[in-house]
């Protein structure tokens, strides 16, 4: 199951409108819709059963029922009712599942040469993306890259401006279209700037600007709904974080922050 909703994830901006209608149903209820006929699931997703079969096909699927199948196949047994903090834990648990399968070695080390060949780091998010962006920062300044967080709209226009090659963003934003972002990574690139997108979109206008791209989840995988730095981003952050901080260099510069901070506390 979690291949094909990462597949549908991976093509959602390219979707028609009634395409998306039926990504959405699907992705919040896999396993209601791995139960459905082809005409039950056009009229829960509002759309004809011939633009189900077109979706199907978008998909990889030769037809409905290979969706049903690929569908169920990974499909967990129906769970008992649950209060809220089991449904969490268990909404934690698949989702962390879900993410080491949306993160391929490949796309992951290309990241880490990026940041190992850059000369500033500039990190970008707006609203619940700036957390992110803010959380990264924290730890890859403490660990010895010159990184800046930047999470204004307006002083990341400046910043895009000023950029030059050699320079690296690294943009977090889970649709891919945020108008003011996506000007100034556009902006950043006729600069010779590169880009790494953390996003839960593909095929969108941020992720055909960079040079590589991190994926996180869907807003509506695991019908979970993220009260702001989502876990998949927080997986992504510590995963980069522990990377390099497996280096001597780096890790000897986090400590001395650690005890940078216990001296000042002390004062």
């Amino acid at each position: 199951m979690a291949s094909l909703l990462k597949d549908i994830q991976s093509i959602y901006s390219s979707l028609s409108d009634k395409e998306r209608n039926i990504a959405d149903y699907i992705l919040t209820n896999p396993e209601e819709a791995s139960q459905s006929h082809i005409q039950e699931l056009a009229d829960k997703a509002g759309v004809s059963t011939s633009t189900i079969t077109r979706f199907a096909k978008r998909i990889s699927c030769r037809n409905f029922v290979e969706l049903k199948i690929r569908l169920a196949g990974g499909m967990e047994t129906a769970r008992e009712e649950e209060d809220i903090e089991q449904k969490l834990f268990s909404s934690y648990r698949e989702m962390l599942g879900n993410v080491q399968q949306l993160t391929e070695p490949k796309p992951f080390n290309d990241v880490l040469e990026l940041i190992n060949e850059a000369k500033r780091i500039f990190i970008y998010g707006i609203g619940s993306s700036g957390l992110a962006a803010q959380e990264l920062n924290y730890r890859m300044s403490r660990m010895g890259f010159i990184s800046e967080a930047i999470i204004d709209p307006h002083l990341m226009i400046i910043r895009s401006t000023l950029l030059q090659e050699g320079d690296l963003i690294l943009a977090f934003s889970r649709s891919g279209q945020t108008t003011d972002l996506l000007q100034s990574v556009k902006k950043a690139k006729e600069k010779g700037a590169k880009l790494v997108s953390f996003t839960a979109y593909g095929e969108s206008p941020l992720t055909k600007l960079s040079n590589a791209v991190l994926w996180t989840l869907h807003p509506f995988r695991n019908n979970f709904i993220s009260t702001g730095l989502d876990i998949s981003t927080l997986y992504l952050i510590d995963r980069i974080s522990l990377h390099f901080l497996s280096e001597s260099k780096r890790k000897k510069l986090y400590l001395e922050t650690i005890e940078a901070i216990k001296v000042r506390g002390k004062e």
